[in-house]
């Protein structure tokens, strides 16, 4: 008994050890998002002839993916890199993810007819799906 009391400790010292090191080392969490004002404004200044309905929609389809809050919808930007809100997510490389990317390129795919990796490039950006999205839609 004494044994799984010492591994169970263990491991929750690791787990804490490793959340302590990437709050240090990486920063840049999704915490950084979380705590944006609602950019709303930057998406009509960015697409002008876009309605709001199509720009909430574009966002619920990515925080859909993404398995985040409807409600956090507006907390990204247009000039957000898709890799940054990635990497936000998941500062360490390499470690399991939820698939969230794939699942993003499927709905583009479904909603818009978007081929995510067609216009992929590590600094693609919310804005720029969101026009390839609006392009392919129309």
């Amino acid at each position: 008994m004494e044994t799984q009391y010492d591994i169970l400790l263990a491991v929750v010292g690791s787990i804490a050890a490793v959340v302590i090191i990437m709050s240090v080392t990486h920063p840049t969490t999704i915490r950084t998002y979380w705590d944006r004002s609602c950019t709303g404004r930057a998406w009509k200044q960015a697409f002008p002839g876009a309605s709001k309905a199509e720009i909430r929609n574009f966002l619920h389809l990515f925080v859909d993916a993404f398995a985040f809050p409807r409600k956090r919808s507006l907390q990204f930007a247009p000039a957000d890199q898709l890799l940054s809100v990635y990497r936000a997510l998941y500062p360490i490389k390499g470690w399991p993810d939820a698939l969230e990317l794939e699942e993003l390129a499927r709905r583009l795919e479904q909603t818009y007819g978007v081929d995510l990796r067609s216009i992929w490039r590590d600094d693609l950006t919310m804005g720029g799906i969101f026009e390839k999205s609006l392009l392919q839609h129309s």
